[in-house]
Protein backbone atom coordinates (compact mmCIF):
# COMPACT_ATOMS: atom_id res chain seq x y z
CA UNK A 1 0.00 0.00 0.00
CA UNK A 2 3.03 2.47 0.71
CA UNK A 3 4.55 1.58 -2.26
CA UNK A 4 1.14 2.12 -4.25
CA UNK A 5 0.76 5.74 -2.47
CA UNK A 6 4.49 6.62 -3.25
CA UNK A 7 3.85 5.51 -6.80
CA UNK A 8 1.07 7.60 -7.15
CA UNK A 9 3.45 10.55 -5.58
CA UNK A 10 5.94 10.62 -7.83
CA UNK A 11 3.35 10.42 -10.69
CA UNK A 12 1.77 13.75 -9.31
CA UNK A 13 4.69 15.82 -8.65
CA UNK A 14 5.47 14.61 -12.40
CA UNK A 15 2.28 16.34 -13.58
CA UNK A 16 1.99 19.64 -12.17
CA UNK A 17 1.78 22.99 -13.09
CA UNK A 18 3.93 25.46 -14.27
CA UNK A 19 3.59 27.70 -11.60
CA UNK A 20 4.39 24.88 -9.35
CA UNK A 21 7.53 23.30 -10.74
CA UNK A 22 9.34 26.58 -10.90
CA UNK A 23 9.73 25.82 -7.11
CA UNK A 24 12.08 22.69 -7.21
CA UNK A 25 11.01 22.33 -3.70
CA UNK A 26 8.36 20.91 -4.37
CA UNK A 27 9.97 17.77 -6.71
CA UNK A 28 12.87 17.29 -4.10
CA UNK A 29 10.86 17.37 -1.01
CA UNK A 30 8.60 14.80 -2.89
CA UNK A 31 11.62 12.20 -3.72
CA UNK A 32 13.25 12.64 -0.42
CA UNK A 33 9.65 11.67 0.97
CA UNK A 34 9.94 8.32 -1.46
CA UNK A 35 13.19 7.83 -0.43
CA UNK A 36 12.29 7.48 2.94
CA UNK A 37 9.43 5.53 2.22
CA UNK A 38 11.43 2.97 0.36
CA UNK A 39 14.01 3.17 3.08
CA UNK A 40 11.54 2.28 5.75
CA UNK A 41 9.84 -0.42 4.58
CA UNK A 42 13.65 -2.07 3.68
CA UNK A 43 14.34 -1.71 7.65
CA UNK A 44 10.72 -3.73 8.26
CA UNK A 45 11.77 -6.30 5.98
CA UNK A 46 15.26 -6.83 7.98
CA UNK A 47 13.38 -6.71 11.12
CA UNK A 48 11.13 -9.94 9.99
CA UNK A 49 14.37 -12.08 9.76
CA UNK A 50 14.66 -13.09 13.59
CA UNK A 51 11.36 -13.51 14.01
CA UNK A 52 11.26 -15.62 10.86
CA UNK A 53 14.48 -17.87 11.88
CA UNK A 54 13.04 -18.36 15.28
CA UNK A 55 9.49 -19.27 14.84
CA UNK A 56 9.96 -21.11 11.76
CA UNK A 57 11.21 -24.49 10.64
CA UNK A 58 12.39 -25.19 7.30
CA UNK A 59 14.41 -28.11 4.80
CA UNK A 60 15.11 -28.26 1.35
CA UNK A 61 18.28 -27.69 -0.35
CA UNK A 62 20.67 -25.08 -1.07
CA UNK A 63 23.45 -24.35 -3.67
CA UNK A 64 27.00 -22.33 -2.38
CA UNK A 65 28.89 -20.40 -4.84
CA UNK A 66 32.18 -18.99 -4.11
CA UNK A 67 34.77 -18.23 -7.17
CA UNK A 68 34.27 -21.78 -9.90
CA UNK A 69 33.00 -23.80 -6.99
CA UNK A 70 29.47 -24.60 -6.66
CA UNK A 71 28.20 -27.37 -3.83
CA UNK A 72 24.73 -28.67 -2.87
CA UNK A 73 23.72 -29.24 0.62
CA UNK A 74 20.95 -30.41 2.46
CA UNK A 75 19.53 -28.26 4.97
CA UNK A 76 17.28 -28.67 7.85
CA UNK A 77 16.42 -26.25 10.71
CA UNK A 78 14.40 -26.51 13.41
CA UNK A 79 13.32 -24.81 16.56
CA UNK A 80 11.51 -26.92 19.21
CA UNK A 81 10.79 -25.72 22.73
CA UNK A 82 13.33 -22.30 21.81
CA UNK A 83 16.02 -25.06 21.08
CA UNK A 84 17.54 -24.28 17.54
CA UNK A 85 18.90 -26.89 16.22
CA UNK A 86 20.81 -27.11 12.19
CA UNK A 87 22.06 -29.75 9.99
CA UNK A 88 23.80 -29.60 7.01
CA UNK A 89 24.66 -32.43 5.01
CA UNK A 90 26.74 -32.63 1.49
CA UNK A 91 24.87 -33.98 -1.78
CA UNK A 92 27.91 -34.27 -3.51
CA UNK A 93 31.57 -35.63 -3.12
CA UNK A 94 32.86 -37.36 -0.15
CA UNK A 95 29.81 -37.33 2.68
CA UNK A 96 30.50 -34.04 5.38
CA UNK A 97 28.39 -32.85 8.33
CA UNK A 98 27.29 -30.33 9.84
CA UNK A 99 25.26 -30.35 13.44
CA UNK A 100 24.90 -27.24 15.83
CA UNK A 101 22.18 -26.96 18.39
CA UNK A 102 21.30 -23.95 20.38
CA UNK A 103 24.61 -22.22 18.48
CA UNK A 104 27.22 -24.35 19.92
CA UNK A 105 28.95 -27.27 17.50
CA UNK A 106 27.44 -31.19 17.82
CA UNK A 107 28.98 -32.42 14.71
CA UNK A 108 31.24 -30.81 11.69
CA UNK A 109 33.15 -32.61 9.36
CA UNK A 110 32.65 -29.93 6.48
CA UNK A 111 36.43 -29.20 7.33
CA UNK A 112 36.98 -25.30 7.38
CA UNK A 113 38.59 -24.35 3.95
CA UNK A 114 35.55 -26.43 2.16
CA UNK A 115 32.91 -23.84 0.19
CA UNK A 116 30.44 -25.69 2.67
CA UNK A 117 31.86 -24.21 5.72
CA UNK A 118 30.86 -20.98 3.78
CA UNK A 119 27.56 -21.87 3.28
CA UNK A 120 27.32 -22.76 7.16
CA UNK A 121 27.91 -19.33 8.00
CA UNK A 122 25.63 -18.07 5.99
CA UNK A 123 23.06 -20.40 7.37
CA UNK A 124 24.14 -19.10 11.02
CA UNK A 125 24.78 -15.21 11.01
CA UNK A 126 21.37 -14.40 9.27
CA UNK A 127 20.76 -12.55 13.04
CA UNK A 128 23.21 -10.24 11.99
CA UNK A 129 21.31 -9.57 8.65
CA UNK A 130 18.62 -8.69 11.03
CA UNK A 131 20.36 -6.14 13.25
CA UNK A 132 20.96 -4.29 9.70
CA UNK A 133 18.08 -1.97 9.81
CA UNK A 134 20.05 -0.35 13.38
CA UNK A 135 23.44 -0.81 11.64
CA UNK A 136 25.20 2.88 10.21
CA UNK A 137 27.49 1.33 8.26
CA UNK A 138 24.97 0.06 5.37
CA UNK A 139 22.46 1.37 3.83
CA UNK A 140 19.01 -0.62 3.16
CA UNK A 141 16.46 -0.18 0.18
CA UNK A 142 13.92 -2.48 -1.30
CA UNK A 143 14.51 -3.45 -4.66
CA UNK A 144 12.25 -5.32 -7.26
CA UNK A 145 10.09 -8.85 -6.17
CA UNK A 146 11.19 -11.70 -7.42
CA UNK A 147 10.75 -15.93 -6.96
CA UNK A 148 13.40 -17.81 -5.33
CA UNK A 149 12.92 -21.99 -4.98
CA UNK A 150 9.07 -21.36 -6.02
CA UNK A 151 8.47 -18.63 -3.79
CA UNK A 152 7.89 -15.08 -4.12
CA UNK A 153 10.51 -12.87 -2.68
CA UNK A 154 11.13 -9.37 -2.01
CA UNK A 155 14.40 -8.16 -2.95
CA UNK A 156 16.66 -6.11 -0.45
CA UNK A 157 19.54 -3.68 -1.53
CA UNK A 158 22.37 -3.09 1.47
CA UNK A 159 24.94 -0.94 0.30
CA UNK A 160 28.32 -0.09 2.21
CA UNK A 161 28.00 3.67 3.86
CA UNK A 162 31.73 4.02 2.65
CA UNK A 163 34.70 1.65 0.67
CA UNK A 164 35.71 -0.11 3.90
CA UNK A 165 32.79 -2.85 3.44
CA UNK A 166 31.00 -5.21 0.86
CA UNK A 167 27.52 -4.86 -0.02
CA UNK A 168 24.91 -7.76 0.00
CA UNK A 169 21.35 -8.17 -1.95
CA UNK A 170 18.73 -10.40 0.22
CA UNK A 171 15.98 -12.52 -0.83
CA UNK A 172 13.54 -12.36 1.54
CA UNK A 173 10.40 -14.82 1.56
CA UNK A 174 7.44 -12.46 1.41
CA UNK A 175 5.36 -14.76 3.37
CA UNK A 176 7.80 -15.42 6.32
CA UNK A 177 10.53 -12.92 5.96
CA UNK A 178 13.15 -15.66 5.81
CA UNK A 179 16.26 -15.25 4.22
CA UNK A 180 15.64 -17.35 0.95
CA UNK A 181 19.12 -16.05 -0.89
CA UNK A 182 21.96 -13.93 -0.21
CA UNK A 183 24.55 -12.46 -2.83
CA UNK A 184 27.93 -10.56 -1.66
CA UNK A 185 28.93 -7.79 -3.64
CA UNK A 186 32.75 -6.69 -3.94
CA UNK A 187 33.67 -2.95 -3.32
CA UNK A 188 33.56 -3.30 -7.68
CA UNK A 189 30.06 -4.20 -7.33
CA UNK A 190 30.90 -7.46 -8.45
CA UNK A 191 29.40 -11.17 -7.03
CA UNK A 192 31.84 -13.00 -4.91
CA UNK A 193 29.52 -15.11 -3.25
CA UNK A 194 26.27 -16.53 -3.27
CA UNK A 195 23.84 -18.60 -1.39
CA UNK A 196 20.31 -20.21 -2.43
CA UNK A 197 17.42 -22.59 -1.91
CA UNK A 198 16.57 -24.42 -4.82
CA UNK A 199 13.65 -26.31 -2.88
CA UNK A 200 12.70 -25.13 0.30
CA UNK A 201 9.35 -26.17 3.07
CA UNK A 202 8.70 -24.22 5.82
CA UNK A 203 6.34 -24.54 8.60
CA UNK A 204 5.72 -22.82 11.94
CA UNK A 205 7.77 -23.87 14.52
CA UNK A 206 6.60 -26.51 17.30
CA UNK A 207 6.16 -25.70 20.82
CA UNK A 208 6.35 -23.14 23.02
CA UNK A 209 7.78 -19.57 20.87
CA UNK A 210 11.85 -19.32 20.64
CA UNK A 211 11.83 -16.02 21.88
CA UNK A 212 14.27 -12.98 20.91
CA UNK A 213 18.27 -14.08 19.83
CA UNK A 214 20.91 -13.15 21.93
CA UNK A 215 22.30 -9.44 21.56
CA UNK A 216 25.14 -8.41 20.03
CA UNK A 217 28.62 -8.90 21.11
CA UNK A 218 29.63 -6.48 23.20
CA UNK A 219 32.73 -4.03 22.15
CA UNK A 220 35.92 -5.20 24.16
CA UNK A 221 38.83 -2.65 24.63
CA UNK A 222 40.76 -2.21 21.34
CA UNK A 223 45.04 -2.47 22.13
CA UNK A 224 45.41 -1.07 18.45
CA UNK A 225 44.16 2.15 16.94
CA UNK A 226 40.81 1.49 16.23
CA UNK A 227 39.61 1.21 12.47
CA UNK A 228 36.19 3.06 11.25
CA UNK A 229 33.07 1.12 12.08
CA UNK A 230 35.16 -1.96 13.14
CA UNK A 231 34.91 -3.09 17.25
CA UNK A 232 36.98 -6.02 18.83
CA UNK A 233 34.56 -8.11 19.95
CA UNK A 234 36.12 -11.08 21.08
CA UNK A 235 39.72 -12.45 21.55
CA UNK A 236 41.87 -15.07 22.72
CA UNK A 237 44.95 -17.39 22.98
CA UNK A 238 46.81 -20.67 21.91
CA UNK A 239 50.11 -20.93 22.79
CA UNK A 240 52.49 -18.15 21.53
CA UNK A 241 49.83 -16.90 19.06
CA UNK A 242 46.99 -14.28 19.86
CA UNK A 243 43.82 -13.89 17.69
CA UNK A 244 41.94 -10.57 17.90
CA UNK A 245 38.10 -10.53 16.17
CA UNK A 246 37.03 -7.00 15.08
CA UNK A 247 33.27 -6.68 13.95
CA UNK A 248 30.88 -3.85 12.15
CA UNK A 249 27.83 -5.73 12.94
CA UNK A 250 27.59 -8.07 10.07
CA UNK A 251 31.31 -8.21 8.49
CA UNK A 252 34.17 -9.80 10.28
CA UNK A 253 37.94 -9.33 10.31
CA UNK A 254 40.69 -11.96 12.15
CA UNK A 255 43.65 -10.82 12.96
CA UNK A 256 46.72 -13.26 13.87
CA UNK A 257 49.83 -12.41 16.19
CA UNK A 258 52.77 -14.28 16.60
CA UNK A 259 56.41 -14.11 17.60
CA UNK A 260 58.37 -15.42 13.98
CA UNK A 261 62.02 -14.64 13.21
CA UNK A 262 61.30 -13.78 9.92
CA UNK A 263 61.05 -10.43 7.40
CA UNK A 264 58.61 -11.33 5.03
CA UNK A 265 55.30 -9.96 3.21
CA UNK A 266 52.40 -11.55 0.87
CA UNK A 267 48.43 -10.95 -0.33
CA UNK A 268 46.18 -13.63 -1.52
CA UNK A 269 42.45 -13.52 -2.29
CA UNK A 270 40.52 -16.65 -1.98
CA UNK A 271 37.48 -15.84 -3.61
CA UNK A 272 35.29 -13.95 -1.38
CA UNK A 273 37.98 -13.79 1.08
CA UNK A 274 41.27 -11.21 1.36
CA UNK A 275 44.24 -11.85 3.55
CA UNK A 276 47.53 -10.24 4.64
CA UNK A 277 50.67 -11.04 5.97
CA UNK A 278 53.45 -9.35 6.92
CA UNK A 279 56.36 -10.03 9.47
CA UNK A 280 59.19 -7.33 10.65
CA UNK A 281 61.78 -10.01 11.82
CA UNK A 282 59.91 -10.50 15.68
CA UNK A 283 56.09 -10.70 15.09
CA UNK A 284 54.19 -12.09 11.72
CA UNK A 285 50.38 -10.44 11.48
CA UNK A 286 48.06 -12.44 9.72
CA UNK A 287 44.61 -10.63 8.58
CA UNK A 288 41.36 -12.25 6.83
CA UNK A 289 38.00 -11.14 6.26
CA UNK A 290 35.68 -10.96 4.21
CA UNK A 291 36.24 -7.25 3.30
CA UNK A 292 38.32 -4.82 1.01
CA UNK A 293 42.29 -5.13 0.64
CA UNK A 294 42.40 -1.87 2.10
CA UNK A 295 40.09 -2.04 5.20
CA UNK A 296 42.74 -4.91 5.83
CA UNK A 297 45.43 -2.75 5.15
CA UNK A 298 44.19 -0.36 7.61
CA UNK A 299 43.59 -3.10 10.22
CA UNK A 300 47.19 -4.17 10.08
CA UNK A 301 48.79 -1.20 10.20
CA UNK A 302 47.20 -0.41 13.18
CA UNK A 303 48.24 -3.31 14.90
CA UNK A 304 51.58 -2.85 13.45
CA UNK A 305 51.54 0.62 15.71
Amino acid sequence: MRRQAAILLLCALTALPASAAEDGSWLQNGKDWVRQLWRDDARQWLERIDGAVLNNEYQGVIVFAQGDRIESLAVEHRMRDGVETLRLRTLSGPPRELLKRNGKIQNDSLGGDAPTSGAASAQTTFSQFGRLARNKWYKASLAEQGRIAGRPAQVIEVRAADAWRYGYRLWLDQETGLPLKIITLDERGYTVEQVAFTQIRISPAKGKPAGQRPPAPKALDNPFKDVKGFQLVARGRKGASEHYLFSDGLASVSLYVEPAAVKDKAQMRKDSVNGLMFADGSTRYVVLGKVPVATLERILAAARR
